[in-house]
């Protein structure tokens, strides 16, 4: 097969001599194939050097979308979340306004709201992990919304009723004591204790609360003013009637500021925090008797 061959002819210029070389026909075709498979091979390689690229543009393009998707599905949870906790102050407001005017219901629990964050796992691609994690919490925070939809046309219902049924008890709920009459800190709660000057056990049917001397006492509600003078053991001490059997004494004041037979309105100043009668310091001594009979403050008080 070698002795098959090619010559090429080579002619230099005057001086020199004419040259020939002879190449066999199979080396002259095995350098074609060489080419063509050179030329094969990096058609090849340019065509999957594109294609890789265009893959890694579309992937870039699709983690960032992800990401897009991560930061929208987030702030839309949080709105959700917030609009949860509103709801369930409603709720508690509701619960409470319907615990005064007599009209029950029971307290409301917490709702149950909130999704999941992302999962990081290596072992599932990206594409995975944005059509099933990520349509995972959409179908969950299409669900919050959907509760958030029920309650809110339950709440509009509720407050509805709410609202009818408060029209007919507005002057109850004017004359009801459900504010603090003044800001400080709760010292002596109502109950049994022992008293800060005998040492002795007995009940104490009222809330103490301490303030600084002078602070503003307030109306918890409307009412009229009963009484406003000494008491031996309250010192200066003011009592109003707000009607419904309901009435409020307020004991150690440093001084009153109205007088029996007055009418006041909730919010309305009242006197200022002392330390008048047997008192161990600046404080209000805060009681509420319905019929005649002591009840709990703390079980009144709303705002």
């Amino acid at each position: 097969m070698f002795k098959k061959h090619f010559t090429f002819v080579i002619i230099p210029p005057k001086t020199s001599k004419v040259r020939r070389i002879k190449v066999p026909h199979v080396f002259l075709y095995g350098a074609v194939v060489i080419f063509l498979a050179f030329l094969v091979g990096g058609s090849i390689s340019f065509y999957h050097t594109v294609q890789v690229r265009s893959e890694l543009v579309a992937y870039q393009k699709l983690k960032a979308d992800y990401l897009h998707q991560q930061i929208s599905i987030k702030k839309v949870s949080n709105q959700v979340n917030k609009f949860k906790d509103e709801f369930d102050r409603l709720r508690e407001l509701d619960f409470k306004l319907r615990l005064i005017t007599d009209l029950e219901m029971k307290r409301p629990a917490p709702s149950m709201f909130g999704i999941g964050g992302f999962n990081d796992s290596t072992d599932r691609s990206l594409a995975e992990e944005l059509t099933t994690n990520g349509l995972d919490l959409l179908g969950l925070l299409s669900k919050d919304l959907e509760r958030l939809e029920k309650m809110a046309r339950f709440q509009e219902e509720s407050f509805n009723n709410l609202k009818s049924h408060l029209a007919d008890k507005k002057d109850l709920i004017d004359r009801t004591p459900y504010r603090w009459p003044t800001r400080g800190f709760l010292t002596s709660t109502y109950g049994l204790r022992t008293h800060p000057l005998t040492g002795q056990q007995q009940m104490h049917a009222a809330i103490d609360i301490a303030a600084l001397k002078g602070t503003p006492i307030r109306a918890p509600g409307d009412g009229i003013v009963t009484f406003a003078g000494e008491n031996p053991s309250l010192g200066n001490m003011i009592v109003i009637d707000h009607g419904y059997g309901i009435i409020t004494r307020y004991g150690h004041n440093n001084a009153n500021l109205v007088r029996a037979g007055q009418k006041v309105k909730r919010g309305d100043v009242i006197a200022t925090v002392g330390s008048t009668g047997r008192s161990t310091g600046p404080h209000l001594h805060y009681e509420i008797r319905f019929n005649d009979v002591a009840v709990n403050p703390l079980s009144i008080i709303i705002d």
